[in-house]
């Protein structure tokens, strides 16, 4: 990689050498870090970070192409981590807050598996007096699992008229089920 000092204005050219990428790692390493600890309040983690980031460029040398200045992909690279930091912790907690809620309280099964059943067969013979079409739209959407215009790509329909039937299945449910 070349580094093209107009203005200030630090762009890659083409492909990664040794001299760049050293020169690269000596300017932002230090920066990129303290934006890290700022975010993050982990020493070790802001490495981490970074180190991952350093990583990725080098890993990437050949194909990479990068049309800003490296400050601000550098620096955007950061805010994107420290993004999937926070989120993967928020998911780790919810896990583990979970477990530790008795399995989230899965447990009390017998009851609520017998009143599902119910429900669902209640369900079912609504569906079922649902007139022919409004029936065929409602148990593709619902319990194939597809979107309305793959709905109305296989029913031979347009969109709206997909749209009119799940409407109309909806609200009878809905007045049923209330």
């Amino acid at each position: 990689m070349k580094i093209l000092k107009t203005n200030k204005d630090y762009k890659l050219l083409n492909q990664i050498d040794d001299a760049s990428f050293r020169a690269l790692f000596d300017l932002y390493w230090k920066p990129l870090v303290a934006f890290c600890q700022h975010h993050i309040k982990d020493d070790e983690i802001a490495m981490d970070i970074v180190q991952d980031i350093f990583h990725s460029l080098w890993r990437r040398r050949d194909g990479l192409q990068i049309e800003t200045r490296i400050e601000y992909y550098l620096f955007r690279a950061a805010r994107i981590k420290v993004s999937d930091h926070y989120r993967e912790k928020f998911k780790r907690e919810n896990q583990s807050r979970c477990l530790s809620e008795n399995f989230c309280e899965s447990i009390n099964n017998t009851e609520e598996t017998i009143l599902f059943k119910d429900l669902d067969h209640f369900v079912d013979g609504l569906v079922n007096r649902l007139p022919c079409r409004c029936k065929q739209v409602y148990t593709l959407s619902r319990n194939s699992g597809l979107s309305i215009p793959e709905i109305a790509s296989q029913l031979e329909l347009s969109e709206k008229t997909v749209e009119a039937h799940l409407t109309k299945a909806l609200r009878f449910l809905k007045t049923y089920l209330h």
